[in-house]
Protein backbone atom coordinates (compact mmCIF):
# COMPACT_ATOMS: atom_id res chain seq x y z
CA UNK A 1 0.00 0.00 0.00
CA UNK A 2 2.87 2.39 0.91
CA UNK A 3 4.54 1.64 -2.31
CA UNK A 4 1.17 2.19 -4.28
CA UNK A 5 0.58 5.79 -2.18
CA UNK A 6 4.37 7.06 -3.20
CA UNK A 7 4.16 6.07 -6.70
CA UNK A 8 0.60 7.85 -6.91
CA UNK A 9 2.01 10.90 -5.03
CA UNK A 10 5.09 10.86 -7.65
CA UNK A 11 2.78 11.80 -10.58
CA UNK A 12 1.50 15.13 -9.14
CA UNK A 13 3.58 18.11 -8.52
CA UNK A 14 3.08 19.96 -5.84
CA UNK A 15 2.68 23.73 -6.84
CA UNK A 16 4.30 26.44 -4.57
CA UNK A 17 4.22 30.12 -4.74
CA UNK A 18 6.71 32.27 -2.92
CA UNK A 19 6.49 35.46 -2.05
CA UNK A 20 9.93 36.96 -1.85
CA UNK A 21 11.72 39.84 -2.60
CA UNK A 22 15.03 38.10 -2.92
CA UNK A 23 13.27 34.65 -4.78
CA UNK A 24 16.43 33.21 -5.82
CA UNK A 25 17.70 33.02 -2.16
CA UNK A 26 14.68 31.18 -0.95
CA UNK A 27 14.18 29.15 -4.09
CA UNK A 28 17.76 27.82 -4.26
CA UNK A 29 16.61 24.23 -2.38
CA UNK A 30 12.98 23.98 -3.72
CA UNK A 31 13.59 24.37 -7.47
CA UNK A 32 15.70 21.26 -7.21
CA UNK A 33 12.83 19.20 -6.56
CA UNK A 34 11.15 17.25 -9.64
CA UNK A 35 8.28 17.29 -7.70
CA UNK A 36 7.66 20.53 -7.42
CA UNK A 37 6.44 23.75 -9.70
CA UNK A 38 8.08 26.76 -8.22
CA UNK A 39 6.69 30.41 -9.07
CA UNK A 40 7.75 33.60 -7.65
CA UNK A 41 5.91 36.24 -6.36
CA UNK A 42 7.12 39.86 -5.63
CA UNK A 43 5.53 41.29 -2.60
CA UNK A 44 3.48 44.76 -4.01
CA UNK A 45 0.54 45.02 -2.96
CA UNK A 46 -2.29 42.88 -1.68
CA UNK A 47 -4.44 43.00 -4.76
CA UNK A 48 -1.31 42.12 -6.74
CA UNK A 49 -0.29 39.53 -4.71
CA UNK A 50 -4.05 38.00 -4.77
CA UNK A 51 -3.94 38.22 -8.61
CA UNK A 52 -0.39 36.84 -9.05
CA UNK A 53 -1.13 33.90 -6.77
CA UNK A 54 -4.47 32.81 -8.20
CA UNK A 55 -2.78 32.35 -11.93
CA UNK A 56 -0.93 29.89 -10.14
CA UNK A 57 -3.15 27.54 -8.45
CA UNK A 58 -0.58 26.84 -5.73
CA UNK A 59 -1.06 23.99 -3.15
CA UNK A 60 1.75 25.57 -0.97
CA UNK A 61 2.37 29.40 -0.73
CA UNK A 62 5.71 30.49 1.14
CA UNK A 63 5.64 33.85 2.50
CA UNK A 64 9.49 35.44 2.54
CA UNK A 65 8.76 38.78 3.14
CA UNK A 66 5.40 40.63 3.34
CA UNK A 67 4.10 43.42 1.62
CA UNK A 68 5.60 46.94 2.79
CA UNK A 69 2.92 47.91 5.14
CA UNK A 70 1.87 44.44 6.28
CA UNK A 71 3.04 41.41 8.47
CA UNK A 72 3.86 38.09 7.20
CA UNK A 73 1.25 36.77 9.66
CA UNK A 74 -1.55 38.81 8.36
CA UNK A 75 -0.91 38.42 4.47
CA UNK A 76 -1.21 34.53 5.59
CA UNK A 77 -3.71 35.43 7.41
CA UNK A 78 -5.26 37.21 4.02
CA UNK A 79 -4.35 34.77 1.37
CA UNK A 80 -5.85 31.98 3.68
CA UNK A 81 -9.01 34.01 3.01
CA UNK A 82 -8.97 34.10 -0.84
CA UNK A 83 -7.29 30.53 -1.38
CA UNK A 84 -9.25 28.13 1.13
CA UNK A 85 -7.48 24.66 -0.32
CA UNK A 86 -3.95 26.48 -0.22
CA UNK A 87 -1.27 25.79 2.78
CA UNK A 88 0.65 28.60 4.05
CA UNK A 89 4.15 28.44 5.24
CA UNK A 90 5.85 31.46 6.63
CA UNK A 91 10.16 31.89 6.26
CA UNK A 92 10.42 33.87 10.13
CA UNK A 93 13.75 34.90 11.72
CA UNK A 94 11.78 34.30 15.58
CA UNK A 95 10.50 31.34 17.33
CA UNK A 96 7.18 30.96 16.13
CA UNK A 97 4.59 31.89 18.97
CA UNK A 98 0.82 31.49 19.63
CA UNK A 99 0.50 35.08 18.76
CA UNK A 100 2.04 34.60 15.50
CA UNK A 101 -0.11 31.89 14.91
CA UNK A 102 -3.15 33.37 15.75
CA UNK A 103 -2.46 36.61 14.03
CA UNK A 104 -2.25 34.57 10.65
CA UNK A 105 -5.93 33.63 11.56
CA UNK A 106 -4.33 30.23 12.43
CA UNK A 107 -3.92 30.01 8.07
CA UNK A 108 0.34 29.40 8.90
CA UNK A 109 0.42 25.12 8.71
CA UNK A 110 4.02 26.04 9.47
CA UNK A 111 7.05 28.12 10.43
CA UNK A 112 10.49 27.75 8.81
CA UNK A 113 12.86 29.59 11.07
CA UNK A 114 16.80 30.00 9.32
CA UNK A 115 18.43 26.90 10.93
CA UNK A 116 15.33 24.93 9.13
CA UNK A 117 16.16 26.31 5.57
CA UNK A 118 17.84 23.34 4.53
CA UNK A 119 14.57 21.46 5.56
CA UNK A 120 12.36 23.63 3.72
CA UNK A 121 11.64 20.93 0.79
CA UNK A 122 10.54 18.50 3.80
CA UNK A 123 8.51 21.17 5.26
CA UNK A 124 6.30 21.50 1.81
CA UNK A 125 6.04 17.66 1.49
CA UNK A 126 4.81 17.36 5.01
CA UNK A 127 2.46 20.26 4.88
CA UNK A 128 1.10 19.19 1.04
CA UNK A 129 0.68 16.00 2.97
CA UNK A 130 -1.74 17.52 5.40
CA UNK A 131 0.50 17.88 8.64
CA UNK A 132 2.37 21.04 10.31
CA UNK A 133 5.29 22.08 10.60
CA UNK A 134 5.26 23.46 14.44
CA UNK A 135 7.60 23.27 16.76
CA UNK A 136 6.73 20.95 19.53
CA UNK A 137 6.63 23.77 22.13
CA UNK A 138 4.26 25.68 20.22
CA UNK A 139 1.48 22.52 19.38
CA UNK A 140 2.30 21.59 23.52
CA UNK A 141 0.66 25.73 23.98
CA UNK A 142 -2.32 25.81 21.49
CA UNK A 143 -3.19 21.87 23.40
CA UNK A 144 -2.59 23.49 26.76
CA UNK A 145 -4.88 26.96 25.64
CA UNK A 146 -7.53 24.74 24.14
CA UNK A 147 -7.70 22.47 27.26
CA UNK A 148 -7.90 25.52 29.36
CA UNK A 149 -10.75 27.27 27.30
CA UNK A 150 -12.60 23.92 27.41
CA UNK A 151 -12.08 23.48 30.75
CA UNK A 152 -12.95 27.10 31.43
CA UNK A 153 -16.42 26.65 29.87
CA UNK A 154 -17.64 24.29 32.36
CA UNK A 155 -19.36 22.10 29.64
CA UNK A 156 -17.57 19.22 30.34
CA UNK A 157 -19.84 15.90 29.07
CA UNK A 158 -20.19 13.26 31.99
CA UNK A 159 -19.36 15.65 35.03
CA UNK A 160 -21.51 16.61 37.10
CA UNK A 161 -20.59 19.57 39.75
Amino acid sequence: MAIISTVFKGLFMINVVVISNNPTQDLGRLSQNEDMQIAKVLPTTLEDIIEQVGDQQPDIIIIADSTPRGSRDKLCHFLGKHYHQTRNLVLTELTPTFEMLENSGFRARGYITPDQHKSLAKAVRVVFDGEAWLPRSLVTEMLDRFTNSFLSTDNTPGLSH
